[in-house]
């Protein structure tokens, strides 16, 4: 992985208590999830790529990861095809998120992170109906175009400016390289994802799934169809190093966002190499990639 590991924030650990503590007290994991929650150690995916941020901050971004995480556990748990999100998700959306990111924020800024959130949670029902048979599986491009919705990258990218209190210009935060780089580091980190999940897809019938339809598409076996997801995950590793480069340009603030960008790229790569999440299946192994780097050894246990 051509990108740097950085350490993880100092009050990394309160950080992550106070989060799964907060999950638990509002209801978004069911009895006994605490625990595995707590043991994934999502929160650590907010930590690893913010090392100076003010606690208060980083403590709301942590939350927010939470939620994410176990609302997409929820979906995927869905015996039926959901019509909307569970009343304790929304509820420790309206009172406890919500109100204290937004406060201060530009209009624009909060409709863009509303409609980002709301793309995010039609992406979660998305995967969710092609799950259950209700939405047609998709072809390759199709999937690319949900997943990239459903992973979460966009609104966790519009909170860079929120945790570092900073607003963004509208040509910066929705300009060309902006948005070149969040949906190659959104392809990067949902395409992982799909590799790490892959034993417990096969096992469901999960057609949602990268692999899976790779695989489908060109008809050959696992690991040409996991060689492909490589090649391709490598591609926008190269698109997004090209994309943080060309906001670099854009002076101060275009750095710091393509430094979180591809920080995030780079602590989700490790956490799914390291949380408990992913270590209870068998791993996938994929042939060694051209670039140097391979996702090769990846395990799953969910998304």
């Amino acid at each position: 992985m051509p990108i740097r590991r950085q350490p993880l924030h100092p009050r990394s650990d309160e950080l992550e208590d106070q989060a799964y503590a907060w999950a638990a007290a509002r209801g978004l994991v069911p009895d006994g999830g605490a625990r595995r929650l707590a043991a994934s150690r999502v929160v650590t995916l907010a930590t690893s790529y913010y090392r100076t941020a003010g606690y208060a901050e980083m403590a709301v971004l942590a939350r927010w990861y939470v939620w994410l995480l176990t609302l997409d556990d929820w979906f995927d748990h869905a015996g039926r095809l959901p019509r909307g999100v569970p009343r304790p998700f929304h509820e420790a959306l309206v009172r406890d998120l919500w109100p204290v990111t937004a406060e201060g924020a530009p209009g624009g800024w909060r409709n863009r992170f509303a409609r980002h959130l709301r793309e995010c949670v039609a992406g979660y029902r998305w995967q969710a109906g092609v799950r259950l048979g209700a939405v047609p599986v998709p072809d390759v491009a199709g999937y690319v175009a949900w997943r990239r919705r459903s992973f979460g990258a966009y609104p966790v990218f519009d909170l860079v400016e929120y945790v570092e209190r900073q607003t963004f210009p509208v040509r910066l935060a929705e300009g060309r390289a902006a948005r070149a780089a969040v949906a190659a580091a959104s392809d990067v980190m949902a395409w992982t994802n799909d590799v790490h999940s892959l034993p417990r897809d096969i096992r469901a019938g999960e057609t949602a799934n990268l692999a899976v339809l790779v695989r489908a598409r060109d008809g050959g076996g696992w690991p040409e169809a996991l060689a492909e997801v490589d090649r391709m995950t490598t591609a926008r590793v190269v698109d997004l190093l090209r994309a943080r480069d060309e906001l670099a340009e854009a002076g101060r603030q275009g750095r710091l966002l393509g430094a979180r960008v591809t920080g995030a790229v780079r602590g989700a790569w490790d956490w799914h190499r390291d949380s408990a999440r992913y270590r209870e299946e068998e791993p996938v192994t994929v042939p060694p990639s051209s670039t140097g780097w391979t996702t090769a050894g990846w395990t799953t246990a969910g998304r």
